[in-house]
């Protein structure tokens, strides 16, 4: 699976687990057992802060990938750069 695409599925779940919170809270909210409520709303809750989490670091490392991949293509350019002015210097 792609950063991209792992990205979107972590935000997207995210969304739905802070919605789904919401629901519980409102929906078990007058019931006999505050308490649930309460517990379901936190633990959904913090499954949404995991995926917000895990989002983040995908981002960090797609950024770090294509951060490593910049620096490689400039150490090559820079070596063709090298070579391309030590050639026209010869002749």
């Amino acid at each position: 699976m792609s950063h991209k695409t792992a990205i979107k599925l972590y935000e997207i779940a995210s969304y739905v687990l802070i919605l789904g919170a919401t629901v519980v809270y409102f929906m078990l909210k007058n019931s006999d057992t505050p308490g649930l409520s309460l517990s379901l709303t936190m633990i959904l809750v913090a499954l949404a802060i995991a995926m917000r989490w895990m989002m983040e670091r995908h981002r960090f490392r797609a950024c770090e990938e294509e951060l490593d991949q910049l620096k490689d293509d400039l150490r090559r350019l820079t070596q063709l750069y090298a070579e391309e002015k030590k050639k026209n210097s010869n002749n």
